[in-house]
C-alpha cells in the first residue's frame, strides 16, 4: 500500500512543477530580475510565514498537526533578519503584500489554526520544498545577485543539521497521519490549492517585473 507521503508527492505533481516554473523563478535563478524583484518576493515570504507560523503556535498541542509544528523550521526570524540585510532600518515599512499574497494569507489565516487537515497540507508545502532545495537556491542567489549569507538567511536551517534525515522522518510522520480518509482528501486538495497560491504569487510578481526590465533596475 502506497505510504500517505508518496501519496501527496504524486497528487501535487503538476500542480508543483507549474509553481517552480513560472517564468518569475526561472528569471530569478538566472539572476535577470532585478534584485528589487528579489526583495519583493522576501517580503511576500514573510507575510505568508507569519500566518503559517501563528498558525503553527496555535496547532501545537494538537495530536495530529502538533508533530509537524517543530520550531526547529520556523523561517520569521530568518526572513526578518534578510529583510534588514536588504532595506535597512525601516525595513517593515517594505512589507506590503501583492493581491496573490493578500489571498494566500488570508486562506492560511481562515483554515490553519483550527483544522489539522489543512494546516498539514500547507505545512508540507512550504516546509518540505525550502527543506529540499532551500540551500542550493540561496547559494544560486547569493551568487547570482552578489548577496552575502546576511541576505539569504530564509534558504539555510541553521537548527536542522540534517536536512536529509528530517525530510526522512517528515514522511514518516505524513505516513502516520492519523486522519479518516475524507482528511486525507482534504490535506490532498489543500496541498493542490497552495501550491496555486504559489504560483499566483510569482505570476503576480513577474508582472510588476517584466522581461524588458534590466536586472541591475
Amino acid at each position: 500500500m502506497t505510504g500517505f507521503a508518496a501519496r501527496i508527492r504524486r497528487a501535487t505533481m503538476v500542480e508543483h512543477r507549474e509553481a517552480e516554473t513560472r517564468t518569475f523563478i526561472s528569471r530569478l535563478m538566472a539572476g535577470t530580475i532585478p534584485v528589487a524583484g528579489f526583495a519583493s518576493l522576501t517580503t511576500q515570504y514573510l507575510i505568508i510565514y507569519r500566518e503559517l507560523e501563528a498558525a503553527a503556535a496555535a496547532m501545537r498541542d494538537d495530536p495530529v498537526a502538533g508533530p509537524f509544528a517543530d520550531p526547529a523550521l520556523n523561517r520569521v526570524p530568518a526572513l526578518e533578519s534578510d529583510l534588514a540585510a536588504l532595506f535597512g532600518p525601516g525595513w517593515e515599512s517594505s512589507v506590503v503584500p501583492v493581491e496573490a499574497t493578500r489571498r494566500y494569507a488570508d486562506r492560511l489565516r481562515e483554515v490553519c489554526r483550527t483544522s489539522p487537515a489543512h494546516f498539514v497540507a500547507h505545512h508540507y508545502v512550504r516546509y518540505l520544498g525550502d527543506l529540499s532545495g532551500g540551500q542550493l537556491i540561496g547559494r544560486t542567489l547569493a551568487e547570482k545577485y552578489g548577496l552575502d549569507r546576511a541576505a539569504t538567511s530564509f534558504y539555510r536551517f541553521d537548527r536542522i543539521p540534517d536536512a536529509k534525515a528530517y525530510k526522512t522522518a517528515y514522511r514518516r510522520r505524513l505516513d502516520s497521519l492519523d486522519l479518516p480518509e475524507d482528511q486525507l482528501e482534504v490535506v490532498l486538495a489543500e496541498a493542490q490549492r497552495a501550491f496555486g497560491y504559489n504560483g499566483a504569487i510569482f505570476t503576480e510578481l513577474g508582472t510588476a517585473w517584466p522581461e524588458d526590465v534590466p536586472a541591475a533596475a
